[in-house]
Order: C-alpha cells, then sequence, then structure tokens
C-alpha cells in the first residue's frame, strides 16, 4: 500500500459520488473545493477502507489521512478525520505537530468540526492530563477556526465521565475567547458550555452567574434557557398523540 495510489481511489470513489461539484455558499463559505458529498457517505467511504485494510498500522492510516488532507478538498479532508477518528491507533498517535500541520488549511466551521470532535477532542481524552495543554495554545493562534478548533476539543471533554476534574481547564479556555467576536467564536461558546450542562451544570450556572458579562450574548442566552427548559432555544419537540 502506498498513501498515495490509496488516496487516490478514495479521491475517486467520492468525486463519483457527486460528479458535479455544488456551490456550498448557501451554508458554508469556504474557498476550497466542495463536492458536496454526505457526511454518511464520507463516513461510509473510510470505514469501507478499514474493512479492506484490517492490519495496516496505525503509521499507515496516519500517512493516508496525510494525504487525503494536503490535498485541500472538503471531502478529502473530512474523510481524513474520519479514517483517524474509527482507528485507535491512528487516533493515539495523532498528536499535536499534526494539528500544527493540519491546522493551515482550516477555514470553516464544518471541517474544523469534523476535525475537533472526530480526532482532536479524542485524542485529547486519551490523556487529558497531557493533551489538555494542546487545547489552551489553539486560544492564541491567529486563524479564527484554530481558536474554534480549541472549543470543539473543549465539547469532547463534557463527554468524560472525569469532565469535573477538566472544568477549570475548559472554563479558563471558554474566558479566554469570550471577547473573541469573529463569527465562529460564539456559537462554539454556547456549545461547549450546553454539552457541559450534564456533568458539570452548577459549575456552568456559576460561570454564568460570575463571568456572565464576558460571555458573548449568545451563549448566555442558549444556556440560560437550556438550564431552565432543557432545550438551547426553550421549544421542545412535538410529542406524539397519545394512544386511545
Amino acid at each position: 500500500m502506498t498513501a498515495g495510489h490509496d488516496a487516490d481511489r478514495i479521491s475517486a470513489a467520492l468525486r463519483a459520488l457527486s460528479p458535479v461539484p455544488v456551490d456550498p455558499a448557501p451554508v458554508i463559505k469556504t474557498a476550497l473545493p466542495f463536492y458536496g458529498v454526505s457526511l454518511r457517505d464520507l463516513e461510509r467511504v473510510a470505514r469501507g477502507w478499514l474493512r479492506e485494510h484490517p492490519d495496516t498500522a496505525a503509521g499507515e492510516v496516519l500517512g493516508l489521512a496525510d494525504e487525503l488532507w494536503s490535498r485541500a478538498v472538503r471531502e478529502e479532508m473530512v474523510t481524513a478525520t474520519f479514517l483517524v477518528g474509527s482507528h485507535s491507533g491512528a487516533l493515539d498517535r495523532f498528536g499535536a505537530r499534526r494539528i500544527d500541520r493540519w491546522g493551515p488549511l482550516l477555514d470553516t466551521w464544518e471541517t474544523t468540526d469534523n476535525l475537533g470532535g472526530r480526532a482532536v477532542g479524542p485524542w485529547v481524552c486519551l490523556d487529558p492530563g497531557a493533551r489538555v495543554a494542546v487545547l489552551e495554545r489553539l486560544t492564541g493562534r491567529r486563524n479564527p477556526y484554530l481558536r474554534r478548533l480549541a472549543l470543539v476539543g473543549c465539547v469532547s471533554l463534557s463527554r468524560l465521565e472525569s469532565a469535573e476534574r477538566w472544568w477549570p481547564a475548559t472554563s479558563a479556555i471558554v474566558l479566554r475567547l469570550a471577547g473573541d467576536r469573529e463569527a465562529s467564536i460564539p456559537k462554539a461558546i454556547s456549545w461547549v458550555l450546553r454539552s457541559h450542562l450534564k456533568g458539570c451544570r452548577d459549575l456552568v450556572a456559576d460561570l454564568l452567574a460570575e463571568h456572565g458579562d464576558r460571555l458573548p450574548a449568545i451563549a448566555r442566552r442558549e444556556v440560560r434557557t437550556k438550564l431552565a427548559t432543557g432545550t438551547k432555544t426553550g421549544r421542545r419537540s412535538a410529542q406524539p398523540p397519545a394512544s386511545r
């Protein structure tokens, strides 16, 4: 197996799923090529490749993911995150240096959230004591999507049984970015705080009470609403009528 050969095969499969590129502008603003393949299909392609190569070493999976990401096409980049997130050995070896190499291509919330939710956040969660500092360093990066990446990583921390233990680091990241008004940041802050309500409800409420004036308005509104109603909008989905 060579990374280039397999990346070519995956790229061809992705193009076949959407032979006519679509304009992402109505939903996602990106300068990168965008075929319009669904996330479900991207995951299917990645998992299909892993099933066909069950004994592939972590380094080879990472090499393929690197090759796909470097092609700077939305579908190839997101598929790379599925490959890493679906291979335990590759995930554990993902590494801060790879974040630095991949980060410059981030130019939209979608690729950022896939990278953060499938690779960076889970990688941090495998050893948060040693790796949470990587998220802290991302808050100082010039690219706003790298700063958003730090927040997406914090969403992953909320899923740990030990989420409360990592709340000081999470809250510090939130407060460091609280005044950041780049378009990709305020909603991500809301996402982080809402995700921590399950395991750190009182801590989130305390943060809101003490520092609410520093947080973006959307975060204050959505977190307060979820604290009160259980949803970020206050609207619950319609329930089916009771059977008679």
